[in-house]
């Protein structure tokens, strides 16, 4: 039996699920949660805390939206901006080979939070994770959520949109 620990997930383990409250409209979401790197007037970039590898941040619409159609274009802009000065920092910061910047839309897309349109970005590096999660089902991140933010919120706090 492989056992990883991962106790960072007690957090959403323990959270009260019985309100059907959005988990990105909460206002402790992008007003209050310590992995928030930055907050614009129409979006906000924010550490995935069930992260895919270290260094993977989100971009959030404020705007409760499951589709594309349902952003204002001053909100789609800023996103792309964010989208874009996010992959500098991380270039710049991690070193990174490459980033894959993702959207699912809809369950069948892999949305794991189908309801609330969000970008990934998610650093990358030659032979980082592919192959622990191809031969054994395993994910490996290598850096704790906290180290994570410290390395990057002096560079996003630079933001000027």
């Amino acid at each position: 039996m492989k056992i990883v620990y991962a106790p960072w997930r007690m957090d959403y383990l323990a959270k009260d699920k019985s309100k059907d409250e959005c988990v990105f409209c909460d206002d402790s979401a992008c007003y209050e949660d310590k992995y928030v790197l930055f907050k614009g007037r129409y979006s906000y970039v924010k550490l995935n805390t069930f992260p895919y590898n270290c260094g993977h941040l989100l971009v959030i619409p404020s705007t409760h939206t499951k589709e594309l159609n349902g952003l204002s274009s001053e909100t789609g802009l800023e996103i792309m901006q964010l989208l874009s000065v996010s992959c500098d920092i991380l270039k710049k910061v991690y070193h990174c080979d490459a980033i894959n910047v993702g959207l699912n839309i809809g369950k069948a897309a892999g949305a794991g939070i189908e309801r609330h349109l969000h970008f990934h970005i998610i650093p990358r590096w030659e032979g980082d994770v592919s192959f622990y999660t191809v031969c054994s089902e395993l994910r490996v991140v290598s850096e704790i959520l906290d180290d994570t933010y410290n390395k990057l919120i002096g560079d996003f706090k630079k933001i000027e949109l």
